[in-house]
């Protein structure tokens, strides 16, 4: 544990003075998140500069990063040192949760590894952006589910790990309050943990689903003040309606995540229960391919006033300069849907069929029903849709990776991912700011 904490410290500290950006100017959304923060280390602490504001995130992630960056310096470098020590600090949580996987001596290092290299974790560890406290958050909320439940004491344990069916729930739905403060998207982990909580011990789960309903609430008051899910001059960009084209975005951009389980799945685990969940997910992702194809195009000006549906990311890069055409891409973009919703439909086959008993088990069903949950969320808003979102559901994916994939699988899927980091941090931190 040590040393994969060292090697995280590293890796934070290596990008950080090898690729300069301490001295850079903002980069990307910067410019923008970046704003009531310094209006409150400027201006003070009102009602107008901590709940007024203008910006799509909450109060949880503003405040925290005004304080510590107040106190670090109170400029843009300060506030990316926030991210930096939220990414090493997001080692603890995710290291326990290993542990309680059954991870032991050099998974736990890989399991560090794939958390370096999920895609976008690793820039956003050197920027201010919305993922870097979120994800660290949302690894401490997986960590008191399982602590929570207990029982990982191992399938021959006489000694299992007693649940903490009052604790848990409470400490659970106050992360959760925390992170809903934070950004929308943790609903979707708040129904990951209802619905695995309740296969794992049925209507004993109810403390979990009132914690999530409780914490949800809380969330009401900023929704009255703000009129929507963000602030009101962001509302055309982030808001609800009802499309079926973000859902085949995000479908496809969870291949590079979950890909490797589709090849597990018929290598192993064609033949168990749940082998339906993985043709049915290339069923659904084919049916949205040919009903539900997103324009990939992006508008040359940004305009607050109109309504955007926007999609943009590794996917979109990588699908525009690969297809050469319009129709070329549109059917990299299907293909990629397919095999995205066939890998996470391989992923819940596996997941269910492990025993609920088990940390792995229950790890697994929380990430699959927080990615399946977070991508269905998005049917049901209107703006725009960035491969990044998923990073903020996929926060358990290096312990599933060194626990569930066969070793060559898991070299396989490391590179992939280091291809895809390399990039990002050359577009991201050495590119000239867009």
């Amino acid at each position: 544990m040590i040393v994969s904490l060292l090697v995280l410290l590293a890796t934070a500290l290596s990008m950080r003075y090898g690729t300069g950006i301490g001295e850079a100017g903002p980069r990307f959304d910067e410019q923008y998140i970046t704003v009531p923060m310094f209006q409150l280390m400027e201006e003070g602490w009102s009602i107008q500069t901590a709940i007024d504001y203008e910006e799509t995130k909450g109060p949880a992630l503003i405040w925290p990063y005004a304080m510590l960056g107040d106190w670090l310096g109170g400029d843009l470098n300060a506030l990316r040192q926030v991210s930096c020590l939220f990414f090493v600090l997001s080692g603890i949580p995710l290291l326990l949760i290993a542990l309680r996987c059954g991870a032991r001596r050099v998974q736990l290092l890989l399991a560090i590894v794939g958390f370096i290299l999920l895609p976008y974790e690793l820039v956003f560890s050197q920027l201010v952006m919305g993922e870097g406290s979120f994800v660290f958050g949302a690894l401490c909320m997986v960590l008191v589910v399982l602590w929570g439940v207990g029982g990982f004491g191992g399938a021959a344990d006489d000694s299992r790990e007693r649940g903490h069916p009052v604790a848990g729930p409470i400490l659970y739905g106050l992360l959760l309050a925390i992170l809903l403060h934070s950004r929308v998207h943790a609903v979707a982990w708040a129904g990951a943990a209802c619905l695995a909580t309740w296969q794992l011990m049925g209507v004993r789960s109810w403390p979990w689903w009132v914690a999530s309903i409780g914490a949800g609430l809380l969330r009401v008051p900023l929704w009255i003040r703000w009129e929507g899910l963000v602030s009101p001059e962001y509302q055309n960009l982030h808001g609800l309606g009802f499309r079926l084209e973000s859902l085949t975005y995000l479908g496809a951009a969870l291949l590079p995540l979950t890909g490797m389980f589709l090849v597990v799945f018929c290598w192993r685990y064609r033949f168990c229960r749940w082998w339906f969940l993985c043709p049915a997910g290339a069923v659904i992702g084919l049916a949205l391919a040919l009903s539900a194809m997103p324009d990939l195009s992006i508008p040359d000006t940004l305009d607050l006033s109109l309504q955007h549906d926007r999609y943009q990311g590794i996917l979109a890069t990588a699908v525009l300069q690969i297809g050469g055409g319009a129709t070329g891409s549109l059917v990299l973009l299907g293909l990629a849907c397919v095999l995205g919703l066939a890998s996470l439909g391989a992923l819940a086959a596996m997941a269910f069929e492990l025993p609920t008993s088990d940390g792995i088990g229950m790890l697994a069903r929380l990430q699959t029903w927080a990615l399946a949950l977070g991508c269905g969320l998005y049917m049901l808003t209107r703006g725009f849709v960035f491969d990044r979102f998923l990073l903020v559901w996929a926060v358990g994916m290096s312990v599933l990776w060194c626990r569930l994939l066969p070793r060559w699988l898991l070299g396989v899927q490391l590179l992939v991912l280091l291809v895809i980091a390399v990039r990002l941090a050359s577009v991201w931190l050495w590119a000239a700011p867009a």
